[in-house]
Order: structure tokens, then sequence, then C-alpha cells
């Protein structure tokens, strides 16, 4: 019995020892056939001793298997002697190979050639190897024979000698990787870590197997494990020496676990029911491979699973997470390349079009037909260790790559299998390796997503160039705005609400036509600054909300809105009792409010009964403003879409983007909008809005008020109520305030103290007013006319337009400190309450290099009394702010050679001081942080003038001209 379970470990070993020869030899065929054919450039004398290493290797292998096998007991004691010495010889033979290839590693400055110390190493122990081994009882004495695999051998006088020698030249070997890996070269610390790694696995082996157990114990039984485990050593070494990209260790054993676990499954199934049912029952042998074939892959999915748990602790290993990507990139190229950047831990990684760009055209010819990776850390490798006629191409490759800060590049393919696009990453953070699972992963996902790549390439194209239309959009308004402005200037000379009241009829037509179209301009521009955010995709940016009014914006944007006529204009009634105050962009509340008035007044003509009426509703959650038209009404199956991209039901030339844009922005808002209709009676829309409590408004606005405010002396004239009101809440930010509901005792008070400001309630007696604009006419002296006069509404002056040629601002009566509080901040902010004319005289540099837009411009300021400056470029403002330092600049962003962002930029370092204000088509979030950190202020092209004007009030400083000139010379000699 006990024979046949020797011959049966015999042969399973003899077995094990021939396949693990096998596997050797073809991975000798195949090194040697990729060394000599796909990598001719390499320096083959490197490989030489390697390819001999594994030649002895398998021949030490086969030498074992003699041992194991029945030729053990069929042929004599003297051949297993003999077997044992050419054991010996080939196995210190491959110890003396792996010295010298290890030698050839460390020794590339020396051309590969061994070191004077290093070459005796290897005659002498050569010699002492072939003499021992020859001479006869030296080594070997004796083999006892007891069985196949079972057996004794009798060392030598020479043999631990020998074992001693092959021992230290194992420590030789693994001290040269150890030197190896001391390269400053991440690759070939990866190379010298799988060396390492199975040079460790075989030292140990070998040292306790081969020398240790037959020398203290006796026992040969594990003779064969050293040499079967060599394969490991062979296969790591040459894996690392023919290779320059590698998969992780944890990959590649969380893979390894996985397959054996699977085949372990079916094994374990195999076992349990052949044991108890079916024995070797050929039709269950052939179900149970069916079994396999169909359930291999779904079986090993699941145990991949749980095995990604256990070596990665958690779900998705790096192939699978990167491959994953593709929902990213379905959502957009920028979230796909954060979300890679994250997974592969670099700072940067782009994707760009190869035809974009003339210094991609090395990576353009080397890809051409070639759809690797190309990775820096291989590029680097090769020059350092090959020598081939492509490596000037190579070279160039690598400068490339640094010049682009790239440690990676991977080519996209398009529909034509042309290369259309790179993927471009920087080095990892920890100047680690990008391992074989992760650049696969990326080629898998790439051949996956170019499709979106491309979509949003063309998609982007047609965004760049629709904004390019609607930035040119804006040259023709601005000439066709200063042509507006020169009419009125040449004809009228009068403000937007007054008309001198000499004009005929046919003239005041004509005005109030000139007007309408001024609005038309002003409102197409200000729309296609909300064309030119959705076609860059930019999202409504919470930074450029600010608290308002609602009455007061409602109101502003039905005064801009162009009605077809006043017949229609007096079918909207807007009743703005309820006013509460919301946090808003104003231009986008009014497209909004635009957007419901148009859907309403588009059916005027086919329903002239109908009307549309707006008011305001404050409630305890929430406040709302509530648009209702008595119209044709909506249709119940259509009310569930009408907030839909793309749904337009009723009218012949809609897009249906109108509501869905308006439901975003109210979304924006912190709020919503709602519908609900009668189909043939009436459309009502409720705008919800978040109430504002005291954490909404900014913490600094009532210290601001009371340093801009206090010690001011106003006068408020109006009704009692109203009096006594705005007197409480102007005595809040330190203002003395005095009021009157008459002109004469008003007219003293203003004869005989100073006033800073005065306040007029519109709700007074036409007798009054007409009193009241004695200020203005001169009547009480120059310094009186100079008094900043503002309009004071409540309920019953509602419709009262307060002439701007008399007052420069108004508000309404509020008993909410906080609306009251934002209403005057509006009025300082513009500048309203300054004294008249002192803009008078100052000097305002206009930088831009579109000549209709300064001559816009120029026609606003000269209005005032402005000295108006300007320059074509940067440089030209460089030099005309040196030399004649004006009271402010109004500077254009975007201008050739030199943007006015890097003239602001320059004008900084030298300590200029001036206030700058930005003219510029857009305000996105980055121009937005570019004019905060440099410039005072911000206005949008074309330029309105009535915003113009304020923020010039605001950021020009009050002073007489000698003090302004006396200023201007002491800049000039000590900042500029």
């Amino acid at each position: 019995m006990s024979d046949i379970f020797y011959l049966f470990l015999s042969m399973s070993r003899v077995a094990l020892l021939f396949f693990a020869a096998s596997i050797v030899l073809v991975w000798i065929g195949y090194f040697g056939f990729t060394l000599f054919t796909s990598r001719s450039g390499v320096k083959q004398s490197v490989y030489y001793p390697y390819l001999a290493y594994s030649i002895f290797i398998v021949l030490w292998i086969l030498s074992n298997a003699y041992f194991q096998s029945a030729l053990l007991t069929f042929f004599s004691e003297n051949t297993a002697v003999k077997m044992a010495l050419f054991a010996n010889f080939t196995s210190f033979a491959a110890f003396i190979c792996a010295y010298i290839f290890s030698c050839g590693l460390i020794s590339i400055r020396f051309n590969n050639k061994l070191l004077s110390h290093q070459k005796l190493i290897c005659i002498l122990v050569s010699l002492y190897s072939l003499i021992v081994n020859l001479l006869p009882n030296q080594t070997v004495i004796d083999v006892k024979i007891i069985a196949a695999g079972d057996f004794a051998i009798t060392f030598g006088p020479q043999a631990s000698v020998l074992f001693f020698c092959g021992g230290g030249l194992l420590i030789l070997t693994f001290r040269n990787f150890l030197i190896y890996n001391r390269s400053n070269s991440v690759l070939i610390q990866k190379k010298s870590q799988y060396m390492i790694m199975g040079m460790v696995i075989f030292m140990i082996t070998t040292l306790i197997v081969h020398s240790f157990v037959p020398f203290a114990i006796g026992d040969f039984s594990l003779a064969w494990l050293p040499p079967t485990l060599a394969i490991f050593e062979t296969l790591l070494i040459g894996y690392a020496l023919l290779f320059n990209r590698f998969y992780s260790l944890r990959y590649i054993i969380f893979q390894c676990v996985s397959i054996l676990s699977n085949l372990f499954l079916y094994l374990l199934t195999y076992s349990f029911f052949s044991t108890l049912f079916f024995g070797n029952d050929p039709l269950f042998i052939i179900l149970l491979i069916a079994l396999v074939g169909f359930s291999w892959q779904l079986s090993l999915a699941q145990i991949k699973r749980g095995v990604n748990r256990l070596f990665y602790g958690k779900d998705g290993n790096p192939s699978e997470n990167i491959q994953n990507v593709i929902f990213h990139f379905q959502h957009s190229t920028e979230h796909g390349i954060i979300r890679l950047n994250e997974l592969l831990n670099t700072k940067r990684g782009q994707i760009l079009n190869i035809n974009s760009y003339s210094e991609f055209a090395a990576f353009k010819k080397y890809f051409a037909g070639n759809y690797s990776v190309l990775v820096k850390d291989e590029l680097e490798f090769q020059i350092q260790y090959e020598t081939h006629t492509g490596l000037s191409n190579i070279r160039q490759l690598k400068q490339d790559m640094d010049a682009n800060n790239s440690a990676l590049v991977l080519p996209i393919v398009g529909l034509n299998s042309d290369i259309t696009h790179l993927f471009m990453v920087s080095k990892k953070d920890h100047n680690s390796l990008f391992s074989s699972e992760e650049i696969e992963a990326l080629q898998v996902l790439f051949e996956q997503a170019n499709q979106y790549i491309r979509s949003e390439e063309q998609v982007r194209k047609s965004q760049v160039l629709a904004g390019s239309i609607a930035h040119e959009i804006r040259n023709p308004l601005s000439k066709i705005q200063y042509h507006f402005e020169r009419i009125d200037t040449d004809l009228f000379n009068v403000s937007n609400n007054s008309v001198h009241p000499f004009l005929n009829e046919q003239m005041k037509d004509f005005y109030k036509e000139l007007t309408e179209s001024k609005k038309a301009v002003q409102l197409g521009s200000r729309f296609i600054d909300i064309i030119i955010d959705e076609i860059k995709g930019n999202s409504i940016n919470p930074q450029t909300f600010s608290a308002h009014s609602a009455s007061r914006l409602i109101e502003q944007a039905l005064n801009e809105y162009g009605f077809a006529g006043d017949s229609h204009q007096a079918r909207v009634i807007a009743n703005t009792q309820n006013d509460f105050q919301f946090l808003v962009n104003e231009t986008l509340f009014s497209f909004v409010i635009f957007n419901l008035v148009k859907n309403a007044v588009y059916y005027f003509s086919q329903y002239p009964l109908s009307t549309l009426s707006i008011h305001l509703e404050c409630g305890e959650l929430e406040n709302y403003i509530i648009v209702t038209d008595t119209g044709p009404g909506i249709a119940d199956n259509a009310i569930p879409h009408i907030f839909d991209e793309f749904y337009t039901s009723g009218k012949s030339n809609g897009t249906g983007l109108g509501l869905a844009y308006c439901r975003r922005v109210m979304n924006a808002f912190g709020g919503n909008i709602h519908c609900q209709s009668k189909y043939g009676s009436y459309t009502r829309f409720r705008l919800t809005f978040p109430i504002i409590n005291e954490e909404h408004i900014p913490e600094n606005l009532f210290k601001e008020l009371k340093e801009a405010l206090t010690g001011k002396q106003v006068l408020v004239m109006g009704q009692k109520e109203n009096t006594t009101l705005i007197s409480s809440l102007l005595s809040g930010f330190n203002i003395l305030v005095s009021t009157f509901d008459n002109w004469e005792s008003a007219a003293k008070h203003i004869v005989n103290n100073k006033v800073d400001f005065a306040i007029y309630d519109l709700s007074l007696s036409p007798t009054q007013f007409e009193a009241f604009k004695n200020i203005r006419s001169g009547d009480f002296g120059s310094n009186v006319q100079k008094i900043p006069l503002i309009a004071l509404s409540c309920e019953n002056t509602k419709n009262t337009h307060f002439d701007t040629n008399i007052f420069q601002g108004d508000f309404k009566v509020s008993d909410s400190p906080m609306l009251f509080a934002q209403s005057l901040k509006l009025l300082v902010d513009s500048g309203s309450l300054k004294p008249l004319g002192h803009l008078i005289g100052k000097r305002v540099l206009v930088v831009d290099d579109m000549q209709v837009n300064r001559m816009l411009v120029q026609s606003y300021l000269t209005k005032e009394g402005i000295i108006v400056l300007q320059a074509n470029s940067g440089n030209d403002a460089l030099c005309i702010v040196e030399q004649e330092l004006p009271d402010l600049i109004l500077m254009d962003i975007h201008m050739p050679e030199m943007d006015g962002l890097e003239v602001t930029q320059i004008l900084r370092q030298k300590g200029c001081n001036i206030p700058i204000i930005a003219l510029s088509g857009e305000y996105c979030n980055k121009v937005t942080k570019d004019i905060n950190q440099y410039m005072n202020d911000h206005l949008m092209k074309p330029i309105i003038r009535q915003q113009l004007i304020q923020k010039l009030q605001y950021w020009i400083p009050e002073s007489e001209a000698k003090e302004m000139i006396v200023k201007r010379d002491d800049c000039i000699n000590h900042s500029i």
C-alpha cells in the first residue's frame, strides 16, 4: 500500500515539475522571439545571461524530476549520483548567470561589462563548481534509493562549501537588485520590485529545503519544491525585463484569488455530487461541463464582488471604477475628466483636439495607425536603456509630453478610425506608475466616451458660433443706441419721462416712438446677456442676486416692456400694494415678467375684452406674485407640459423654451412657478419666493447706511402720516430730519438752514409741486439749486411718474425697515443723494477698441459737463493715465493686444487708486472674480445712460474743481 502511495505522489510531483519546465520553456521561446523581433532596439547583451539562466533552470527542474520519477528505481544508484551532480552543476550555473545578469543591470554606465571583482567572482566560483562536481566524492558520495521520490543523499566534504558559495551568489544577486531599485526612475523601481519578489521566493525555499533541511534533518522529501517554485522567480524577473507596463500586485492577486475561488467552487460541486450520487458517470461530467460553460461568468462576477470588497474595502476596483466614468461623460466631458483625475490620483487631465494644436504633430505621426498609449516613464526608460534609430522620435515625444506636463497620452479614435483627440494626464500625486489595469480601463472607457466627446465638441462649436453672433449683435445695437441718443439730444434734449410743452402732437408722438425704440435696444442687449449665458451653459450665479422691492421691479419691468400701443398697456393692471422684498437678479426677474406678459398680450387682439392683472400677496411661509390673464386659457391636457422644454401650444411662432427657462430662474431664486387655468376663461401663474428674514439681508447694510448718512440734514415735505413715518425711519441712521406739510414753511427752512437732500411727497397738491420746483429753477440761489430732490410715492400715487428733470431718485413709503433700508441703499449707491453738478468738469477716460462704444459713452457724459478722454487700446490708456490722471476710468474688458484686466493690474501695481469701472458684454463667474479683484464696479454693454451716470455719481468724490486739480497733480507726482 505504501509503494502505491509513493508512486502516486511521485507521479504527481513529476507531472508538476514537467509542467513547470514546460512553462519556463514556452516562456523562453516567447521571451527570445519578442526580444529579437519586437524589441530589436534594446541592448540585447543585458538579456543573454537571463536566457542562459532560464535554460539552466529548466535543466535543474528536469534533473530534480528524475528523482521523483520511476527512473530513479529503474537505473542504478551510480546514475542517481551523476544526476545529483548534474543538478548541482545546473543550479550553480543558474546562480552564476543570475549574478552576471544582475551585475549587468547595475553596470549600464560601464557598457554592460562586468567589473574586475565581478569577473573574478564569476571565474573563481565557476571553476570551483566545475572541479568539485567533476572530482569524485567531493560533493555527492552516494544516493540511497528507497522508492521513486524517496531517497537520501550522502554529501561529500565540499558540499557545504558549494552550497555556501551558491547562497553567497544569491545574496550578491539580491544585493544587486536592491541597488537597481535605488534608481530615480519609478519604472526601474517597479521592475526591481518584481525581481526582488521572485528572488525572495526562490532564496527562502532553496535555503530552507536544499540546505537547512537536508543537512540538519537529512530529509529530501521536499527537494522538488524549490525547482517548482523557480518558475515564479523566472517568470517574475522575465516579466519585469520584457515589459515596461505592469499590473498592480493587488490587482493580480485579486484576479487570481477570484478565478481560483470560482474554480474551487466547481471542483467542490463535482466532488460532492460524484461522491454521493453519480460517481464518474460520463453523462454527469458532460452536464457539469455544460454548467460550467453557461454559469462560469455569472459565478465569477459574484465571487469577484466579494473578493473585491476583501482586497479594496469597497465595491469596485480601479479598472471597474474607471470604466464606470462613462456615466459622467454622458453628463459632460468636464465632469468625466474631474472624476478621472480623482480616480487616477492626478492633478490635471484634459482632452484636446489633435488637429487644433500644431505642437501635437509628433503625437499625430506616432499614433497614425497605432492606438497604443504613451507613458512618459516608459519613454524615459527606452531613451536610457535602448539604442535604435527611432530614439530621436522618442525624445521628441518625451519633450512634447514635458511641455504639456503630461505623464500619459492616450489617443481617442473617431468614427473613421482616425485619431481626433488626445487624453493627456499629469503624473500621479504620489509619483507612482499608471498600472496596466488603469491604462486598459482608460482605453475601454474612451472607446465608449468618444461619441459623447465628439457630440459635446460639436455643440461647443455651435455655442461659440452663436455666442460670437450674439456678441457681434452688440455692435450694431450700440450704434443704433448712439444714433438714438444723438437724435434725442439734437431734437429734444430732454429726459425720457418729460417733453417740453411747446412740442406739437406729431413731435410728441415721434419722441414717444424714439423712447420706445431706446427701450427696445436696451432690452435687446439685456437679453443677449441671457442668451450668451445659456449658450455657455453657465448656471445662474447666486452672487448676482440682491435684495429688491417686488413692487419696484414689477413697475420697472412694465415700464420697460414694449407694448404694441397705449390700448394694450391700459389693459395691464398692476396692484403692488402688498410689497415685499426678495433676492433676485434684476435682469432675470424682468425676463420672467416679460415672458408672462408677452404670452398674455399675444391674445389681446383675438380677445379684445381680455386683461392682464398682477398683484402681490404676503404669506406666512412664502410670498407670491400672481399674474392672471382672462384670455383663452390652457387646455387641461396641456398644463402638465407647459414648463417642459420645446413644448408649445396655441402659438405658431413659439419655441417652447420661455416657460421652461422661467422655471429654471424661479428655482434659482429659491422659489417656483405654478400654473392654474380654466380653458376659455383665464390663466393664472403663481410665482413663489422665499420670505427674506434678517439673515438674508447683508449684515453690513445698516452699518454702511449709517456711515454714509450720519449727520446729514434732510427736509421732508408731505402729508403728515407719511412725513412722520419717514422721519422715524431716517432718524435710525442718525439723520437730522425736518418735516413740513406746506411749501411756505419748507421754503423758510431751506433758505436759512443747510439741507443735504430733500424728499417730496407726490401725493401733495399740484400747487405745492409747482412751488417746490422753484428749488431747481434757482430762485433760492445756486447752492439750494444743487440740493438733490427725491420723490416719495405711496399707494394713491402709484401711477404717477416723477419728473427726472426735477428729481434724482424716488422711493415708496414703507413701514418695513428692511424695505426702506434697501430703497435708501439704492439711492446712496446710485449717487442720487449727491449735490447736482458735482460731475461738471470731472475727467473720465473711456477705454474701448470700438469707436461706436466710445462715442455712445461720450454722448452721455458731455451732457453732464464731464470732460471725456478716449483711448482705443491698453497702451494708449496707460499713457493717458500717466499724463492726465482722470477722475475715473471706464475700461473695456476685451481688447486686442492688452485687455482691460491687464491694464488695470499694471495701474494697480503702480499704486494708482483711480476708480475703474469695467465695461463688458459678459458677466460670467470668472469675469466677476477678476473684476472684484482689480476693479471697482461693472457695467454691461450697451451702456444705459442712467446706469452710467449713477455709477459716476457714486464713484467720483464730491470736491471742487480746484481741489481736484491739486489732488491730480499730487497723484501724478507720487503714484504714477
